[in-house]
């Protein structure tokens, strides 16, 4: 079998590399998702958004994110949803029905 050819190394290193000066973060602020996902009314009105475009998986991925900063259990409950309803709503299968939903917003509504 013939040999292949490949090519010499290279006469550069990480060191030679000149660095690049990044502006300053001056301004910005710390992002805290277990602040906004607590804010029930912004919450609220996301899912509503992924309801009105007919974005269902963004619905699930918000919800989702919401309950695991609340506790998954009280909000099941206090939406008179069992909580493997609850779960089974989030997978990539789940449908969850009109009813659902509407106990969900309920519960968003009530807490904000």
């Amino acid at each position: 079998m013939a040999k292949v050819a490949t090519s010499a190394k290279r006469d550069r290193s990480l060191s030679a590399i000149e660095p690049i000066k990044l502006k300053t973060r001056k301004g910005l602020s710390k992002f805290n998702a277990k602040k906004v996902l607590s804010d029930h009314e912004k919450v609220s009105q996301a899912l509503m958004e992924c309801l009105q475009v007919g974005d269902p998986e963004g619905f699930k991925e918000i919800l989702s994110s919401y309950l695991e900063v609340v506790n998954k259990s009280a909000f099941a409950k206090s939406a008179g949803i069992p909580e493997r309803t609850l779960f089974r709503m989030l997978t990539p299968e789940g449908n969850p029905t009109l009813e659902s939903l509407a106990r969900v917003f309920s519960v968003l509504s009530k807490a904000g």
